[in-house]
């Protein structure tokens, strides 16, 4: 491999250094357009497995507990990171869906998606929070 220089660099001494561009390293997997049917198949069955099955044995999907601990952890007061959590309540209410919606998830491992919108509707700041994520989403007249 021939590397040319993409710029010099003086030192502090005044001693130039070349500084190489290395090139851009290839992406794993090609663009989504490029698969094969099979493949495509492949990844929203695995795509699916992830938000629907569960770690610990129960039929309580990965993606649903992981919401659960996030909303625990606001109703303690406890630091979470707010753009996982704003959108985290944007899914719950459907305001956007995803990879997978909400209501999908839930059905296929027959939950009641009214549980977790009624946790957040019930609770004062949860309910503070959707305020702020439907402003967000939907603006105000005012």
């Amino acid at each position: 491999m021939e590397m040319k220089p993409a710029a010099w660099q003086l030192d502090f001494f005044g001693e130039a250094a070349p500084v190489a561009n290395d090139p851009p390293k290839r992406e794993p997997l090609p663009d989504p357009m490029y698969w094969s049917e099979a493949v495509r198949d492949q990844m929203i069955d695995a795509l699916i497995s992830l938000a629907c099955d569960s770690r610990r044995g129960d039929n309580l999907p990965e993606s649903l507990a992981d919401c659960a601990d996030l909303m625990r952890a606001r109703m303690h007061d406890k630091a979470v990171e707010k753009d996982d959590f704003d959108m985290t309540l944007g899914w719950i209410f459907g305001y956007w869906d995803g990879a997978l919606p909400y209501a999908y998830v839930c059905a296929v491992s027959g939950i009641d998606p009214e549980v977790l919108q009624d946790i957040i509707l019930n609770h004062p700041r949860l309910k503070r929070d959707l305020e702020e994520v439907r402003r967000m989403r939907c603006g105000t007249l005012l």
